[in-house]
């Protein structure tokens, strides 16, 4: 008889940062500075233990949804039910649903019996991994021929990579950059203050806000998150510049640092999933091809229920809300 999945609490701070990235205490505390609460558990299983973070927070009239952000790890099929229900008496008694983005590489489960399907993800369903194992120098070699000629021509340029080092103003011209990519490329922007959260004043060398500037100009930026074994790019902003691409420079510049940094995988984060989901995330998958990473996929978003009535009045709030996104990301692409 196989033993049962033992769950325990612990502090966040003890969460493992060889997991993904928003698996680690950086993430549980940047979500706790924007109305999350952030659970953090050990999970035993057939004599193995790893740690798990769970976020929850208020829906409506007291109730909660708890989400968990890339995880569990290496758990599918009834085993991950099981853990799941587990879950349900370890945390707050107000959470109406739990709900998973499953990391990437991880196997499909069915619809129907334990989770169901959510119509759209939070987290992308495919993206583009790197494998830096062999060290940046055998990682270069790997670059598309449409990656090295951007890279040859930026070479040639006055453009500047440099590190935000906590600069107000700088900070200030970011934002105003990143707003204006969310209006062009149609996606909806997050506020100042998260991203401020986020990058802090720069001391945290987990967060690297990378910045490329053109005769003064900043025309380029990226943020990127550092575990110990995967860098996960996760916001970036563009200014189209006749003649170079700076968005070239500033990932080949964040993959040498996780290289240097001795992590295994850099994760371009996102781009179109399968059957046609998130098409939005689509025209960006030759752009990231052509560092030479693999595709990989994973199951759409998915919500385990606990108290089914109160999780479906959810999901008819929710569904509205997502024709609302939709129609203003059209409005936004409408010429």
């Amino acid at each position: 008889m196989e033993e049962a999945v033992q769950v325990k609490a612990c502090d966040t701070g003890a969460l493992s940062w060889a997991h993904s990235a928003l698996q680690t205490p950086l993430w549980a505390a940047i979500k706790e500075a924007h109305g999350w609460t952030a659970h953090a558990f050990t999970i035993e299983r057939g004599g193995q233990v790893t740690d798990l973070l769970v976020l929850v927070r208020p829906i409506f009239a007291g109730q909660r949804l708890a989400y968990i952000p890339f995880g569990p790890a290496g758990i599918a099929g009834e085993e991950l039910a099981e853990l799941c229900q587990t879950l349900k008496a370890a945390l707050p008694r107000s959470v109406f649903a739990l709900r998973l983005d499953l990391p990437f590489g991880s196997s499909s489960h069915s619809d129907g019996k334990d989770f169901f399907v959510c119509p759209t993800s939070i987290q992308p369903e495919a993206t583009i991994r790197m494998d830096l194992s062999g060290g940046y120098e055998a990682v270069r070699k790997l670059y598309h021929e449409r990656a090295t000629r951007a890279l040859r021509k930026i070479a040639a340029s006055a453009l500047t990579i440099a590190e935000y080092r906590g600069e107000g103003e700088l900070f200030d011209e970011f934002y105003a950059l990143y707003r204006h990519t969310a209006e062009r490329d149609g996606f909806l922007s997050r506020s100042r203050s998260y991203l401020s959260t986020i990058v802090s004043d720069g001391s945290d060398r987990r967060i690297r806000l990378f910045t490329a500037t053109l005769n003064g100009d900043l025309v380029g930026a990226i943020i990127v998150l550092f575990a110990d074994d995967e860098a996960l790019y996760l916001i970036g902003a563009s200014k189209r510049v006749e003649g170079i691409s700076p968005s070239y420079a500033l990932q080949d510049v964040a993959i040498r640092e996780a290289c240097e940094r001795g992590c295994t995988v850099y994760d371009l984060y996102g781009v179109g999933g399968p059957e046609g989901r998130a098409p939005h995330l689509s025209s960006l998958e030759l752009f990231k091809r052509s560092f030479g990473g693999v595709r990989v996929e994973r199951p759409p978003t998915m919500d385990l229920p606990y108290r089914r009535g109160v999780w479906r009045l959810y999901r008819v709030s929710e569904r509205i809300r997502f024709l609302t996104v939709r129609a203003r990301r059209a409005l936004r692409r409408a010429p």
